[in-house]
């Protein structure tokens, strides 16, 4: 589940390729598993923070991968977000070449990113599922509870979800269907549809109102009628 290597035609530019040259298997995964430099200090992972909603809201496409290598890797100019869905290899996983923690980490992911008690995404998973054959476990991941959600509790996907969380914190709606999908900011959210209701009942009861002229004008030419 993750590549190596640089068999002809296995690649695309969207698959990550690690070079392994020297030292045993286990310590190149644990160096490249581990190299995590981002400050995460501000960075909070809120419910609204998952798969469904960095679509949706952000307008960022997600592309299921094979590849572990490319889990939570965003790509061409952030507008792509790969995510890895084999969660039955990793719940099953028994080798010692990954670092300790780092398929209960992985895992946690899942869970953060596609919560079993939320039904609107279990929803809208089942309907990728059946597009993709996907994995089914990859949506039925342990719920996490607040201090599972820390962004501190995260070691070897830190650097991808800091990043993967400014973006899309950054994002702003561009469309109908997004601003009324995007709940980040709940007092604009509601301001913005007021506004929007407020202008189509003005609208609706200017039109009434013109309807109602012009049958008083007509009538006033056409009092026989």
């Amino acid at each position: 589940m993750i590549n190596f290597g640089d068999p002809p035609g296995s690649f695309g530019p969207e698959c990550s390729k690690l070079e392994w040259k020297q030292g045993s298997l286990k310590d190149f995964i644990a160096k490249y598993l581990s190299e995590q430099k981002l400050a995460d200090e501000h960075v909070r992972l809120e419910k609204a923070f998952n798969l469904q909603n960095i679509e949706r809201v952000a307008g960022i496409k997600i592309k299921w991968t094979d590849n572990l290598a490319d889990h939570l890797r965003l790509m061409e100019d952030n507008a792509v977000l790969l995510f890895f869905h084999h969660a039955t290899f990793l719940e099953n996983n028994n080798s010692a070449l990954f670092p300790g923690g780092f398929t209960a980490e992985t895992l946690r992911t899942f869970s953060l990113m596609l919560p079993k008690n939320n039904p609107e995404i279990q929803t809208w998973f089942q309907k990728q599922q059946a597009s993709y054959h996907l994995d089914h476990n990859a949506a039925k991941c342990l719920n996490i509870n607040s201090d599972a959600r820390q962004i501190s509790q995260f070691h070897f996907w830190r650097d991808r979800m800091v990043i993967l969380k400014q973006v899309f914190d950054e994002s702003e709606p561009r469309n109908l269907s997004q601003f009324w999908h995007d709940r980040r900011k709940g007092p604009q959210w509601y301001t913005f549809w007021v506004a929007i209701a407020v202008l189509l009942l003005t609208i609706f009861y200017g039109t009434i109102q013109s309807i109602e002229g012009a049958l008083q004008v007509y009538k006033a030419y056409h009092p026989e009628d």
